[in-house]
């Protein structure tokens, strides 16, 4: 049978999500946060691909715009504690959790990280990134299965306690690669806040301290003539994004997310954008090798020609 390799334009996801350089940087928040998604390309008028616009990248906006106004706000950042906005309600794993398992548990529940658990203890994060790892070192290292333990985050650094302010929380994911904060008192799991929290709660102080409601008007017009220049997605979004083509490797498209913090590639030719690799697209694409203890597969991963499922070569 004929084998052909799997490359970026076979899991690809198209019909994506995009955003203009030229509209305004609050509706872009609005629309990450609306459609639940981590980041977005940057398109211009001509199709071309320009960069991409993300939750760090709305951080950064966070800490320019409308800074006075914020400052005056009768309820301000400064009294908000991780206690008021994490969430509790969290689905973990524990060290001794096969760890392909905990792949399909990140992707059943369409989660980016679990905390792990032991007896209460929180004792670190297994999350896509580590997911990354795993298929590396099954597949590329010859590694053989193990529990979740031997692949888990354990950097302490990235734990806050309820009552972290929120402009600490603030300036942890501006100053690190982290998209989740375990909030743990006294050794015990309370909740978790992420990226994703810290923008609402940001966005919905910035909107109470105008008065209005996003529901009657565009978050671009909640500035006052006067009050701030106006503030684009071409100021905020990251003109060095990494991209890869249509015939990129699928072990490669590994590797790039393993070695860097970005959770999306887009797949890009001649300047125009093709489409986008996720690492959940990655994950779900190769997942199934590992499941219900079949051995480890050696590079490359193959796609047959006769079918669009999977097949493994050994070489």
């Amino acid at each position: 049978m004929q084998h052909t390799l799997i490359t970026a334009q076979d899991i690809m996801t198209t019909g994506l999500v995009t955003v203009s350089p030229t509209e305004d940087v609050l509706d872009g928040i609005d629309r990450l946060l609306r459609h639940g998604i981590s980041g977005a390309p940057v398109i211009a008028a001509s199709k071309e691909f320009l960069g991409t616009f993300s939750e760090k990248s709305s951080m950064a906006a966070f800490d320019v715009i409308d800074s006075e106004r914020r400052r005056r706000c009768d309820k301000t950042f400064h009294h908000v504690r991780a206690g008021d906005f994490m969430t509790r309600d969290l689905m973990t794993v524990s060290p001794e959790t096969d760890a392909v398992d905990a792949i399909g548990i990140l992707l059943r529940n369409h989660v980016s990280g679990l905390p792990v658990v032991s007896k209460g203890e929180f004792v670190g994060s297994f999350s896509e990134h580590s997911a990354m790892k795993v298929i590396i070192d099954l597949t590329w290292n010859q590694i053989s299965d193990g529990p979740v333990s031997a692949w888990m985050d354990r950097d302490r650094d990235r734990v806050i306690t309820e009552n972290t302010p929120l402009e600490e929380v603030r300036e942890r994911f501006r100053d690190t690669v982290y998209r989740r904060l375990p909030v743990v008192n006294h050794g015990r799991l309370a909740g978790q806040i992420s990226r994703r929290d810290v923008l609402r709660v940001q966005l919905d102080e910035l909107i109470d301290s105008y008065g209005n409601n996003i529901g009657t008007m565009k978050l671009s017009e909640l500035s006052e003539p006067g009050q701030r220049m106006k503030w684009t997605i071409e100021h905020f979004m990251a003109t060095g994004a990494k991209h890869i083509s249509p015939d990129t490797p699928l072990m490669t498209i590994a590797q790039q997310f393993f070695s860097s913090s970005g959770r999306r590639l887009p797949v890009v030719e001649n300047g125009q954008l093709l489409g986008q690799v996720s690492r959940r697209d990655l994950l779900s694409s190769v997942r199934h090798f590992f499941a219900d203890e079949q051995p480890p597969v050696q590079q490359p991963l193959y796609l047959s020609s006769t079918s669009r499922n999977v097949t493994a070569v050994r070489s």
